[in-house]
This record gives structure tokens, sequence and C-alpha cells, in this order.
């Protein structure tokens, strides 16, 4: 009975291990090698999470529908605005897949983000076109191995960075690109967050760590 016991017991601490660290990695940046950016001039727009999820929800969790029009306005324009650039263009859609995530989705924010629902589809404001749409399942873009091999192939070195949430995927993925090498530039207005406190922090953090924040 003893031994039953103690492989419960076992059981339930490794579970619960194992659920600790899909959350951690959740909002955990991603490490990679390091670019040759004299070998790569290009520049990319990166649209990250700009899901009805999110932009649309309504829920104690949902954006200031003032805040959410005027930043997906201005992310409209870096979208329009980087295609006459002749940049690069590429959307970042997040789907929640590990179930302890997708558990604690469910628990506290009524299940966004996680498969199967309406609202994963990217927001009815964006011209997307042909762009390259790729899937994370963390908050880092970097988690993505075709986002990664995407900026290869396109000798991009340098990223333009706009979407939600500024304090979690889109600084998760600026902390990716700057490990990696990349000069990374966060279009401020063309962002949104639900912790405009934390942000003001990141931003410092962020900038000491080498990203432009504009």
């Amino acid at each position: 009975m003893t031994a039953i016991w103690i492989l419960l017991a076992v059981s339930v601490l490794a579970l619960v291990v194992y659920m600790a660290r899909s959350l951690r990695k959740v909002g955990t940046p991603t490490k990679g090698p390091v670019i040759d950016r004299k070998a790569r001039p290009q520049t990319a727009l990166v649209v990250i999470d700009v899901q009805e999820d999110f932009t649309r929800n309504t829920g104690k969790h949902a954006f200031d529908p003032v805040l959410r029009d005027a930043a997906l306005s201005e992310i409209s324009r870096e979208i329009e605005a980087g295609r006459s650039e002749g940049y690069e263009v590429a959307f970042i859609r997040n789907v929640f897949r590990e179930w302890p995530v997708i558990v604690a989705m469910k628990l506290v924010a009524n299940g966004i983000g996680t498969p199967g629902r309406e609202g994963l589809k990217l927001d009815r404001t964006l011209v997307v076109g042909d762009a390259a749409v790729f899937e994370k399942s963390v908050g880092d873009a970097f988690s993505c191995p075709e986002f990664d091999a995407w900026l290869t192939e396109r000798a991009v070195g340098k990223l333009i960075l706009v979407g939600l949430d500024a304090c979690h995927c889109v600084q998760l993925t600026a902390k990716g690109a700057l490990a990696r090498g990349y000069r990374v530039e966060i279009r401020e207005p063309a962002t949104l967050t639900g912790f405009p406190v934390k942000w003001t922090a990141l931003k410092k953090e962020l900038g000491d760590l080498g990203a432009a924040i504009a």
C-alpha cells in the first residue's frame, strides 16, 4: 500500500512540474544562433497576435474599444507603409497547444486563444493579402521554426514589431530577436497592452537591450 501512495505522490509531483514548465515556457523568450546582420539587409514588418479572440474580446480581459480601434488603425497604416517601402510582411497567430496552458486559459480567460475557436482568425480590419502567416503556441514568435527560416530565406536583419500584447508576445519576440542579433524596432502606437504600468518598465528594459521604441 505504501508503494502505491509513493507512486501516486511521484505522479502528482511530476504532473505539477510539467504544468509549471509549460506555463513558464509561454512567457520565456527563445534562444538561437546569432545572425550575420551584414549579410541580411532586408527589413520585415511582423504583426503579432492581432486575432479576434484578443481584439474583439468583451470579457474582463477586453481592451478598451477606443484604444483598440486606434491601435488597429495604426497597425493597418504600418502594414500599408511597410508594403510601400518594400518590406517583407508577416503575420503571427497564437494558438495555445499544450494542455496545461489550455486548461489555464479556459479557467481564467474563457478559453481565448485555444484550439477550435472562431476568434483565432486575424482581425477583420487587417489586409493580409498573400503575406506569410505563421502559428506559434508560446509568446516568442521565434518558437516557430518556419518563421525563423522565412526570415533567413529573405535575408532579413531588421524587424519592425507591431501587435499585441506589448507586455507579452511583442516584448518576448523582441527579446528573442535581439538575442539572435537582429535590429528591432517596436512601433508603440501600433501596439496594445492590458498592462500599461508594466509596459513603462519593459520599454526601458528593451531599450537597454538595444531595441528602438518608435
